[in-house]
């Protein structure tokens, strides 16, 4: 936390102790809302680590910029006494400090020191903010013309393609109420045909490897987001990962029923599109993963005949995989597992399913921050691991953390035990849509990165194997401890 805070050079050692003291240490996860615009904050906020975005109103939700270690957050507000003037959100997963801004204020009046420092402090910060602004704004002037001229080329292309997809989703409405409220089979088809070749159009012209600018792509994106998202949130699935009602997109529920590959919606169209969307590549590889990991763990019981697999899951959602090799395995004391999760709700049921298979013994369920346990700020006492795995984590997290993850990993395992890390590739078909309809941005990393995460590592080398659910859109990287 120090580490953030001294960024604010002008504050002395005693102003840090007593921010460090009075404040509360806040993780929060990618998408969550920290400051809402036209909203009094009751906190200022210090990033410590993270990147946070910045959203207007009055921009339609386009981000303004982002704020990243050793910025404030509510400082005009608190300088002010008024509304928050935007949105601040989390873009990855954060560290912030948060301070009552009653309690500064009380402490602030009587040490006069102190205050003068951190108004200074404060200042300083809205001086650098405001040049960066305003050298952002002037070059996104300057090219004004140029870029507009991109966004409407590249949206004279997308245009037809949105057309045809509405228009197809339009007839079959109408065609369903011609006979009684169920979409005609050829109509079901069309949409299951037509969908997937919009999002291979969609990524294909606005995606990270279509050669445009961001700032480009975002602006296309976000108006692709207003002409698709609508028919989107019909879906039951699709509808879960643009809400967020966990935080992110990929929570435990969201996770299940993608494992269940039962479509759902609301209206006449929302079950077939979510069926088009769960037959998606992004939707299947969440599928494949989990046999994946049944093997993978199978391996270790295999080579591991005479004495009991310790196994810890990171980020453990709902655990299908692991209740899957328990029904494989003939004794359940060959497997010992823990499962962490920051989610109460996601350990609830896995400790519901735990009690129904009478595992109590075998699985153990722990409410942890593994971003706190990375960083050294929560211990969780384990004996070492044969297995150590993640899913669907580190795609949320930068490669500074990852790193810090991956060394407190590499401290829990036996010699010869091994960390497996999933994460989404960059040739995902469905990254586009992911990002500028859903707001389900992820890292997605190459084998070449993945093998770099481990070579920077406590693993100090490049990764003992990288393996590809069958759909070749998630692949997992395995570190093998010397």
């Amino acid at each position: 936390m120090r580490d953030g805070l001294e960024l604010l050079v002008d504050l002395a050692d005693a102003d840090i102790e007593w921010l460090l003291r009075h404040g509360e240490e806040v993780q929060v996860i990618a998408n969550t809302t920290i400051v809402t615009e036209g909203e009094v904050p009751s906190h200022l906020v210090f990033v410590l680590q993270g990147l946070l975005g910045v959203r207007i109103s009055s921009l339609a939700g386009q981000r303004l910029g982002t704020l990243g270690p050793g910025e404030i957050l509510g400082e005009m507000s608190f300088l002010e006494g008024l509304p928050a003037s935007a949105t601040v959100s989390a873009v990855e997963n954060s560290l912030l400090l948060r301070i009552p801004v009653a309690q500064l204020e009380d402490t602030l009046a009587g040490d006069r020191g102190f205050a003068a420092r951190l108004y200074r402090a404060l200042a300083v910060t809205g001086s650098r903010r405001l040049r960066e602004r305003e050298a952002h704004w002037s070059g996104l002037f300057a090219g004004r013309e140029s870029a507009t001229g991109k966004c409407r080329d590249v949206w004279e292309r997308l245009e037809p393609g949105i057309s045809r997809l509405k228009s197809l989703l339009q007839e079959a409405d109408r065609a369903a109420l011609q006979v009684g409220g169920d979409v005609p089979t050829e109509f079901i088809r069309a949409i299951g045909d037509g969908f997937p070749a919009f999002i291979r159009e969609l990524n294909d012209t606005i995606g990270d490897q279509s050669g445009l600018e961001a700032s480009v792509r975002d602006e296309v994106g976000t108006r692709v987001q207003r002409e698709v998202l609508p028919y989107l949130l019909l879906t039951r699935t699709a509808e879960r990962l643009y809400a967020k009602p966990r935080g992110y997109a990929g929570d435990f529920l969201s996770i299940d029923w993608m494992y269940d590959d039962v479509a759902a919606g609301t209206g006449r169209l929302g079950r077939h599109l979510d069926r088009a969307f769960l037959d998606e590549p992004a939707a299947a590889a969440v599928r494949n993963r989990r046999a994946l990991l049944v093997r993978e763990i199978q391996r270790h019981l295999d080579a591991t005949p005479d004495r009991a697999v310790h196994l810890t899951v990171m980020a453990c959602g709902p655990a299908r995989e692991i209740f899957d090799v328990y029904e494989q395995l003939g004794d359940p004391s060959h497997l010992h597992v823990n499962l962490i999760d920051i989610d109460q709700e996601a350990l609830a049921q896995v400790n519901a399913e735990t009690e129904r298979r009478e595992l109590g013994s075998q699985v153990h369920a722990h409410h942890g921050n593994l971003v706190y346990l990375a960083l050294g700020r929560q211990q969780l006492e384990l004996p070492p691991q044969d297995l150590m795995y993640s899913i669907g984590l580190i795609d949320y997290f930068n490669d500074k953390l990852v790193g810090r993850l991956i060394d407190w990993a590499h401290g829990c395992l036996r010699p010869g035990g091994e960390l497996i890390l999933g994460n989404f590739h960059p040739r995902n078909p469905d990254k586009a849509l992911m990002d500028h309809v859903l707001d389900w941005r992820l890292i997605h990393r190459d084998e070449e990165e993945m093998h770099a995460l481990f070579e920077n590592s406590r693993f100090g080398s490049r990764c003992h194997a990288i393996h590809f659910e069958d759909a070749g859109v998630n692949l997992f990287a395995v570190g093998q401890k010397r």
